[in-house]
């Protein structure tokens, strides 16, 4: 099995998890930031085409058409992700848009260049065996002058770095005192 088919199977399996995760902050105040946050960054044009890459349970494709967006297309490595995004757009969705929802590589898209007004990505790059070979799939598939955000973070560098693992350590102590 190569590293591909571990990520797809990690999150065939994972997905009731992480979408509940997500079903949680479709429910609360992160909703709100998050839409705050991406219409501070994103253009004000809502007739564009934007692309959700890793949208796992659909969270961004949600709150994108929330903000207007009108042409969205979803794409993950998992099956299972995108069914309970299907489920999830239509529970937390708006109706009002015309969302794709497709199987796709992240790192080997299977799009026309320059097909997308926008690019949205969260937590998904953490994941990628090729990192740079997906940005350049990417950046291919971006319209000139198109807008491009990435959400992300190393969740697993305090296993590589004793100093982090020091500061998790310390702050995983606190968060069980609190509770």
């Amino acid at each position: 099995m190569n590293l591909l088919e571990e990520i797809q199977n990690y999150w065939n399996h994972r997905y009731t998890g992480y979408s509940k995760v997500n079903e949680k902050e479709l429910e609360g105040t992160q909703r709100e930031s998050w839409k705050q946050q991406l219409q501070r960054l994103l253009p004000a044009n809502q007739n564009v085409k934007v692309l959700d890459i890793g949208t796992g349970p659909g969270f961004f494709t949600i709150i994108l058409e929330e903000l207007g967006y009108t042409t969205i297309t979803g794409i993950d490595v998992s099956n299972n992700m995108l069914e309970v995004a299907k489920e999830n757009i239509q529970k937390y969705g708006k109706g009002h848009s015309s969302i794709q929802l497709m199987k796709m590589d992240a790192q080997n898209l299977d799009f026309k260049p320059e097909s997308f007004d926008i690019i949205v990505s969260r937590n998904l790059t953490w994941n990628l065996e090729k990192p740079q070979q997906a940005y350049s799939e990417w950046l291919k598939v971006l319209k000139p002058n198109g807008t491009l955000l990435i959400f992300d973070a190393n969740w697993y560098a305090f296993l590589q770095n004793e100093s982090l693992e020091k500061e998790f350590e310390k702050n995983a102590k606190k968060l069980l005192k609190r509770s």
